[in-house]
């Protein structure tokens, strides 16, 4: 059978992760990788070559690949604020699209996944795999059984402590601390609605008809960024947490207008201009 082309956009913890898991299934071959840092373009080369595959095409700017011959599949795993863009992309360049979760910061951003699909008819997928976790399983099967019962009542969250992860932002290049800085809400919200839809049928014969979202002031990451657990702590931007508003304290411009450190500045993919140290989007 003839292998999968595949191109992989976002080369982060997920999409380093999930080289392996695609070329384990056998049915795809990795053709063409993205990402802005060039070490983690190299870092994947070297993981396929190392697996005996050929090496892909690396590209810094996500569409150079859509363009390119290399693939006829693409698995998006950028920044959240980012995966609409790139998947909508995708679609128009006729990419059969696997797009990661959230995949939209928004409800316009939502209708635009739909409006791009009706309008191109290119196959899409929303990557959630806890629709695909053995205890999320489990619990839905032994519903369709009925030996749950009668469902009434189902929650979910996305519950990891990742302090770490967030607040180390600046250090590992993350795009978590860049969310948790301007968003205050739950940004990873398809990790409990998705197994929670497949349970009840939701699009399948049941419908939702409304939904709520809350939430609260971050007063728990907040104090841990005082403890010397934070590995941002002492980052070459000199970012301060002072207030659950994140606001810097030692440059007249605040967080959404930019940093200080304008003299070491890349241009991310999408044009926006990024600092090296923090990945505050910087006005231009």
């Amino acid at each position: 059978m003839k292998k999968i082309r595949l191109g992989v956009i976002g080369l982060g913890c997920r999409g380093s992760t999930l080289l392996g898991t695609i070329l384990a299934t056998g049915d795809a071959q990795v053709t063409a990788v993205c990402d802005l840092y060039e070490d983690r373009i190299a870092a994947a080369e070297k993981k396929l070559t190392d697996k005996g595959e050929p090496a892909p095409k690396g590209y810094t700017d996500y569409r150079q690949l859509l363009a390119g011959k290399e693939c006829d599949v693409v698995y998006i795993a950028a920044s959240w604020e980012d995966h609409a863009r790139i998947a909508c992309d995708a679609m128009r360049a006729g990419k059969i699209t696997a797009l990661e979760v959230g995949g939209a910061c928004d409800l316009s951003e939502c209708w635009e996944l739909v409006d791009t699909w009706e309008q191109t008819r290119t196959p899409f997928m929303f990557m959630e795999n806890c629709c695909w976790g053995k205890f999320e399983l489990l619990s839905t099967s032994l519903a369709r059984q009925g030996k749950l019962g009668t469902v009434v009542h189902c929650h979910g969250a996305y519950g990891h402590d990742l302090r770490d992860e967030v607040l180390g932002g600046n250090v590992n290049r993350h795009y978590r601390l860049r969310n948790y800085l301007h968003r205050n809400c739950e940004n990873y919200p398809t990790h409990e609605l998705g197994p929670i839809a497949v349970l009840l049928g939701l699009n399948r014969g049941n419908r939702a008809l409304k939904l709520n979202s809350v939430a609260s002031k971050a007063e728990g990451l907040t104090d841990f960024s005082y403890t010397d657990k934070n590995p941002g702590k002492r980052s070459p931007c000199g970012w301060t947490r002072r207030s659950r508003a994140f606001i810097r304290a030692s440059s007249p411009c605040a967080a959404r207008r930019g940093c200080a450190c304008r003299t070491q500045t890349s241009f991310s993919s999408t044009g926006s201009r990024t600092c090296t140290n923090f990945s505050t989007p910087i006005s231009r």
